[in-house]
């Protein structure tokens, strides 16, 4: 029961920060439905930096990883840097903060 219950926090805080996330940047109102099998401990999220000449971004890229290490070579790996671009955002929320331990229930 309480795996479903920090499931269930998991996908709700998720789908929150993105909504969040996406407003902040002034990208619509998209609603994320997220299932609740690829949701992990770990949001790593990021808005792709803006290009001189091209659209600019108009979506949120996000995935779900199990450790903060793994949630930081994630976005190592897809987030370039170019002499032209400019402000790109980065984003990880551990999940888990906002749930109490069994301890403390």
């Amino acid at each position: 029961m309480a795996t479903v219950a920090l499931e269930q926090e998991r996908l709700h805080l998720a789908e929150l920060l993105l909504t969040q996330i996406q407003r902040r940047h002034g990208l619509g109102t998209h609603q994320f439905l997220l299932n609740p099998i690829i949701v992990d401990r770990f949001l790593a999220a990021y808005l792709p930096e803006s290009r001189v000449g091209e659209p600019a971004p108009r979506a949120i890229e996000y995935a779900f990883t199990p450790t903060l290490k793994e949630a930081i070579a994630l976005l190592g790996g897809v987030v370039t840097e170019s002499p032209t671009g400019r402000g790109a955002a980065l984003y990880v929320h551990d999940l888990d903060t906002a749930v109490p331990d069994d301890d403390e229930r």
